[in-house]
């Protein structure tokens, strides 16, 4: 099954030789709510074959990945989505919540990288790690993002994906309404 919704392409319209700026993918699958299936994001994403556990009707919309081109990583641009000035990777996301809320899921979920988690030496679990996130206690960029933009941390996994950065864990995040600016 496919889902080219799926797909959301950020483009500079100045930049007709590379206009990309940055992409963002989903899909939808049913999830009952328990935490004990959040397991690995090779698990969920049947190792990034999305095609395999998405449904139409899913109740849950996932966050496969976000990414932006280099050189526009932190820029904030207007944009008609949106009043203000806002980073790409945050248009991207805002406009995925907005799909899929629009179209009936109840929530958005999400594995997220903890970057920064190698840099705390291996003395500290991920779950404290994410815990200490949750409290404030520690400076994490993409668990940073996430809550901006609206998600509450679920659930640490020492296993999320190959990811050394992140010593190879991860938070799962839920967002549970759009983002509002």
């Amino acid at each position: 099954m496919t889902f080219p919704e799926g797909v959301v392409i950020a483009c500079d319209e100045g930049k007709p030789e590379l206009p990309v700026a940055g992409s963002q993918y989903f899909f939808r699958f049913d999830w009952d709510k328990d935490l004990s299936r959040l397991t690995s994001w090779e698990e969920a994403t049947h190792n990034g074959n999305t095609w395999e556990v998405h449904r139409d009707d899913g109740t849950t919309g996932f966050l496969v990945g976000v990414g932006v081109v280099p050189e526009y990583r932190g820029m904030r641009v207007s944009h008609n989505l949106r009043f203000g000035e806002h980073k790409i990777s945050e248009l991207l996301i805002a406009f995925v919540l907005d799909s899929l809320f629009n179209a009936g899921v109840e929530r958005v979920i999400a594995n997220a990288r903890i970057p920064f988690y190698h840099k705390v030496g291996s003395e500290m679990r991920v779950e404290a790690y994410c815990a200490f996130r949750q409290e404030g206690k520690l400076f994490d960029p993409v668990l940073r993002f996430h809550e901006r933009m609206g998600a509450k941390i679920l659930k640490p996994v020492s296993y999320s994906m190959d990811d050394p950065e992140s010593r190879n864990g991860g938070c799962w995040v839920v967002y549970e309404r759009r983002f509002e600016s």
